[in-house]
């Protein structure tokens, strides 16, 4: 039992590691994807998501549109989507600090 839940927990660092490595919405997008079960759901805490509509939600999330609760908080996902917004949405004017 405990080899079964060893490997459980190497395999969400992996996928941990995955999702902290995104730099850009499309890469995150790619992950949630490949994260989805069969039936296209991705368990988060509480409920399912489904993962089409989570890539939806996060491309609204990037443009303001829609507050960042429809992604899921597992694997970090909600926290490296806010990452990257707060990231490559910032610009600096040379001279404006």
């Amino acid at each position: 039992m405990l080899i079964i839940k060893t490997i459980e927990v190497m395999e969400n660092v992996k996928i941990w590691e995955a999702v902290n490595s995104c730099e850009t919405s499309r890469e995150l997008s790619i992950i949630i994807l490949l994260l989805a079960d069969d039936e296209g759901m991705i368990q988060g805490r509480t409920k399912k998501f489904n993962a089409t509509k989570m890539n939806i939600g996060l491309d609204m999330f990037m443009k303001d549109e829609i507050y960042p609760n429809v992604l899921t908080r597992e694997y970090g996902i909600r926290q490296q989507a806010m990452y990257i917004k707060h990231y490559t949405t910032s610009i600096y004017i040379k001279g404006d600090m």
